[in-house]
């Protein structure tokens, strides 16, 4: 019995010994390096001051500020804004042979003479059609021509061509965030009614 219970100890320790450990179940010291957190190294975010223009003017006439801070009352209705030209779109100069794209006559309102931030500049459209329509009301001025006649009941919209860069404006208009020729704005853009410049020479200074 004795010699028995010695074999089968003996066979269960050579089995044991013939299978030995498989390598998959053999625990690796993994090696934990730390990072050292790296600070980015990126600029201020610079503060935009606040303008200090007035909301509205003596006159009643809106800021361009003025008619963005309170675009939810303003927003399509007709409104008058006091504001220079800080930037005019000239028609690109297009190689011989080649077509341009060219957008519609348009220039830029600001609330200060040489206002750089594009987000202060308020759009104004729809002043001309195209760029030959002013250049020929500009031939036809200059040679004292008369406006021409039209029938009864056809209307035309106005031509402005000689809108002065840095000068002071009242622009009366739509302020809109989608105009009748396709330009979009979420912040707003003013569709033009009339104008008067008000800090221009009188015209025997000018010629």
């Amino acid at each position: 019995m004795k010699q028995i219970a010695f074999a089968s100890v003996l066979v269960v320790l050579c089995v044991f010994g013939i299978m030995g450990c498989p390598e998959e179940a053999v625990q690796k010291k993994v090696v934990v390096e730390e990072v050292k957190l790296q600070k980015p190294n990126l600029p201020s975010v610079p503060t935009i001051p606040k303008p200090t223009v007035p909301e509205t003017h003596s006159d009643g006439t809106f800021s361009v500020y003025g008619l963005r801070r309170g675009i939810e009352k303003t927003i399509e209705t007709q409104a008058s804004v006091t504001a220079y030209i800080a930037k005019i779109y000239e028609k690109p100069q297009c190689p011989e042979g080649q077509t341009c794209h060219t957008l519609m006559p348009h220039l830029f309102l600001a609330d200060e003479r040489d206002e750089k931030l594009e987000r202060r500049l308020l759009r104004l459209v729809g002043y001309a059609q195209n760029f030959k329509e002013m250049e020929e009301e500009r031939e036809r001025v200059e040679k004292g021509e008369e406006p021409k006649e039209l029938p009864e009941g056809v209307y035309l919209p106005p031509v402005i061509w000689d809108w002065r860069l840095g000068h002071k404006y009242k622009i009366t208009g739509r302020f809109t965030r989608q105009s009748g020729a396709g330009f979009m704005a979420t912040d707003g853009l003013l569709e033009y009614g009339s104008h008067e410049c008000l800090d221009c020479p009188a015209e025997e200074e000018t010629k």
